[in-house]
């Protein structure tokens, strides 16, 4: 007997039952299964599901048997029939373009989303095809424009995207500067992260032909602001390269970047990060607790693996080591001006 089987003749037996209470033992008699270890293996599966799907509630007091089921359980006689509604709900009711698989695995969820789920199926009944922000669209389902950013992952669960309610995502523009003097094809963008070093940075490129633009990240702002560069016709052909401050914290912003948007040629600003390891001989202790990360480390210091990268590895090394930092301040503007030329 297989357990989808087994549980749908379980199901029904127990909602003729007076007693709220069943025992594997009655369960073999009234079913009429055989004895045999695979019989004893699907009863086992059924248990644990029914028990998962809360039709089952097991009495901890009583004993297991050799396969670990106890042998007696409370039978949830309401929660049944509310799943069961539940599921003949989702059903019937329901879209075809709705993803039902995992809701009638979890009807009880379905219950609880439904003020969630149900204006989403009467929206895709009817759709409104006009393209509108997530924001827009959320406000004309729910008369609440944050209800569907705050429930994404409901959103996940019915296979739906924002693409499917006619909606799409915005983002937080960054700051940048543009340099008109730029010359060639395949441009070069410099992402920094803090605002002082931007603002170095976007003086010393003002005569300069060979860098096409610097953004001001804002630490992690970057993260969510970076689609914006699309509006510049930036491509996987383009250099990027990230300028933060040697830290726990400025690595973790860095791989996060470059794992998030793999399409684009996002790297290490090495000319950055060698000339204030030079200049700072002597890190200082960080003074902030931090998330170190050592994955993210050791996926930094493998872009310094260029033999005249050598000595720079080293003092990373030692730096994240010994918990120390180095702050991208470091790269002031007399810094700058003899660097970027």
């Amino acid at each position: 007997m297989e357990t989808h089987e087994l549980k749908t003749k379980l199901k029904k037996y127990l909602q003729t039952k007076k007693i709220k209470t069943i025992t594997i033992t009655e369960i073999y008699a009234n079913l009429q299964i055989p004895y045999n270890p695979t019989n004893d293996q699907t009863l086992k599966n059924t248990l644990k599901e029914l028990v998962q799907e809360q039709y089952l509630t097991p009495i901890k007091t009583t004993k297991k048997d050799t396969h670990e089921n106890y042998e007696k359980y409370k039978i949830n006689p309401q929660t049944n029939q509310q799943n069961e509604q539940a599921k003949e709900e989702i059903l019937n009711t329901l879209v075809k373009q709705i993803n039902i698989g995992y809701y009638l695995k979890h009807p009880e969820e379905y219950i609880k989303n439904k003020e969630i789920i149900i204006p989403i199926n009467q929206f895709l009944q009817n759709p409104d095809t006009h393209k509108l922000t997530v924001n827009e669209r959320s406000y004309m389902i729910y008369k609440d424009e944050k209800m569907l950013k705050q429930n994404e992952e409901i959103l996940k669960k019915l296979g739906l995207t924002y693409t499917d309610l006619y909606s799409y995502d915005t983002y937080e523009p960054f700051f940048n500067y543009t340099n008109m003097l730029f010359q060639g094809t395949n441009k070069k963008i410099l992402i920094i992260e803090n605002k002082d070093t931007f603002w170095t940075i976007k003086k010393a490129i003002e005569n300069n032909s060979n860098i096409y633009m610097v953004i001001y990240g804002e630490g992690k702002k970057i993260l969510k602001s970076f689609p914006f560069i699309e509006n510049f016709g930036i491509t996987e052909k383009d250099t990027i390269q990230y300028f933060g401050d040697i830290d726990y914290e400025g690595i973790n912003i860095y791989i996060s970047l470059k794992e998030k948007y793999p399409e684009f040629n996002i790297h290490t600003y090495k000319q950055g990060y060698e000339t204030i390891l030079d200049l700072e001989q002597n890190p200082r202790n960080i003074r902030t607790k931090q998330n170190i990360n050592h994955n993210n480390i050791q996926k930094f210091l493998s872009e310094f693996d260029e033999p005249n990268d050598k000595p720079y590895k080293e003092k990373l090394i030692q730096i994240f080591k010994q918990e120390k930092y180095i702050p991208q301040e470091v790269f002031n503007n007399e810094v700058a001006k003899k660097v970027i030329k």
